[in-house]
């Protein structure tokens, strides 16, 4: 199926209880408000990663802007987080105070009262501003700006992956109806042959979502044979993160 460029937005935030029993990414995720297009198109932001590279930022330097509004502390961990990519990748983020250069699209890091999150992916169309809203409770976390960044270069969630079945077992007898749509596996997307990364930061946790808290929502498989591990992580992009990276932007 396709979807029109640059419709896709995957929203972060801090809204009611956890729903897991230890902290994960998918924690810090708001499903009612995630994407603003109609329904159908909001199955597509389980994919893994974009084919298209229309949908990649064009060239390897990308600009991005700082919002006055951000403390010092806050600041320092947006330049953290953009430094990380410079140094592991080929794409290589530089902050700006003024207009970029003519023609071009930069990222600019907004304050949110309570949404954080981004667009998936490359919109050619109109120049201007790729916003990337936090607040101030993802802001304190350099991890976190890290899958935004991630989402805004072109990933979507690791379980998701169209081979995904082959390293996971999904449990929706745990899982509440309304989530289903976030643990689906996509088939139209690639995976650029990279390992599956249990490690990934773009990886939900083994609760996420759970019914019940002290059970598993999703088992790693052993040689086909459901097994509980710990899944995902809020430190970083992991090693399989940054490989897909430098393939998508062919670093």
């Amino acid at each position: 199926m396709l979807f029109p460029l640059g419709c896709l937005f995957v929203v972060l935030a801090v809204a009611g209880p956890c729903l897991v029993a230890s902290e994960g990414i998918e924690t810090y995720e708001n499903y009612y408000n995630e994407i603003h297009v109609d329904d159908e198109q909001a199955e597509a932001k389980t994919r893994n990663a974009l084919k298209s590279e229309f949908q990649r930022w064009p060239g390897n330097k990308i600009y991005y802007r700082i919002s006055g509004d951000y403390s010092d502390q806050e600041v320092a961990n947006v330049r953290t987080a953009m430094s990380s990519f410079n140094e592991q990748t080929c794409v290589q983020f530089e902050e700006i105070n003024g207009s970029p250069p003519a023609g071009r699209r930069y990222v600019y890091f907004k304050k949110s009262p309570n949404m954080c999150g981004t667009r998936v992916g490359y919109n050619p169309i109109p120049f201007g501003s790729h916003d990337v809203q936090l607040n101030e409770r993802c802001l304190t976390m350099p991890a976190v700006i890290q899958h935004e960044t991630l989402h805004l270069l072109g990933l979507f969630h690791e379980q998701s992956r169209p081979d995904r079945n082959e390293f996971v077992q999904i449990e929706y007898d745990n899982i509440p109806r309304k989530y289903w749509s976030q643990f689906m596996a996509m088939n139209s997307t690639t995976t650029y042959n990279v390992p599956y990364d249990y490690e990934s930061v773009m990886h939900y946790a083994k609760n996420a979502f759970a019914k019940d808290p002290t059970k598993p929502t999703i088992r790693a498989l052993v040689d086909g044979k459901p097994v509980e591990r710990e899944l995902g992580q809020v430190r970083g992009p992991s090693e399989g993160d940054w490989t897909k990276i430098r393939l998508m932007y062919k670093c």
